[in-house]
Formats: C-alpha cells, structure tokens, sequence
C-alpha cells in the first residue's frame, strides 16, 4: 500500500471513529497533494513524502514561535500532528545510515569540493528518498566536502 492510499484509508478511519484531529489533518494534507497536482501533475511516492515532510516542517516552525508567545496549546497541537504525520513517513534512517550514504554519493559523483555539493544533494536526495531530513544529508555533506 502506497502513502496515498494509507492516507485515504487513515481518513476513513478517521471519520468513522470520530477522530477530529487526524481527519483534519489528513484532509489538509490531501488537499495539498491536490493542490501540487493541479499544477505540476500526478505526484509520485516520492513527492507525497515531501509534501508531509514539508507539512512537518511548518508545524515545527508553529510550535518554535508558540514557545516564544508561551502559547502551550498551539505547541502540544502541533506535536499531536507532527506525531501523527510521522505515522506516513518510511521508517528514518540513522545518522550512521545516512552518513554512509552520503559518502557513496561522494564517490560516485568524484565530489571533492562543496562546488560539487549539489550534485551530491540530489544523488543522496533520490537514493534516501524522505528517509531522512535534507537538513541531515547536507550537514553530512558538508561536513564530508569541507
């Protein structure tokens, strides 16, 4: 079962449960993934993980700014969500996992300078596939190439 359809069935469940929260989130989900399809086309599997790890992204930003206004309901919502679109995300890669990666990458695109770290962001990007954060792979990258 694809993440589509674990979306689709996650807001049957939802709905049928009563589950507010994880109908709401699901919706908003599947509205974006409808959203980027109007425009760019079919999304891939690849492409739908992106967009839930963009979403994730957006509910830590909320959650940094509520602790700034002490807003403690803001953040423990936006953890309940961040938890639960985790749920969609293929099983993370440790550091030490993304990490050899990486250094294959290097190898096989002969980097040796961060000139080259684009092309090793998007070799690295293709072969870990939202199995770990961009954030995490360019760190090790540049750690690597510097």
């Amino acid at each position: 079962m694809d993440t589509r359809q674990k979306l689709e069935q996650a807001l049957k469940d939802a709905m049928r449960s009563g589950d507010k929260t994880a109908r709401n989130v699901i919706r908003l989900v599947m509205t974006n993934i409808k959203l980027v399809e109007v425009d760019r086309g079919k999304l891939d599997e690849s492409g739908i993980i992106a967009l839930i790890q963009k979403e994730i992204k957006m509910r830590e930003e909320a959650i940094k700014e509520a602790k700034s206004g002490d807003r403690s309901d803001i953040i423990e919502k936006n953890q309940v969500e961040i938890d639960y679109l985790k749920t969609f995300l293929p099983v993370q890669l440790t550091d030490e996992e993304t990490r050899k990666i990486v250094q294959e990458v290097i190898k096989e695109v002969d980097a040796s300078t961060m000139k080259d770290m684009g092309s090793v962001m998007k070799t690295a990007g293709e072969r870990i596939q939202g199995r770990a954060s961009n954030k995490l792979i360019s760190q090790i990258a540049r750690e690597l190439l510097s």
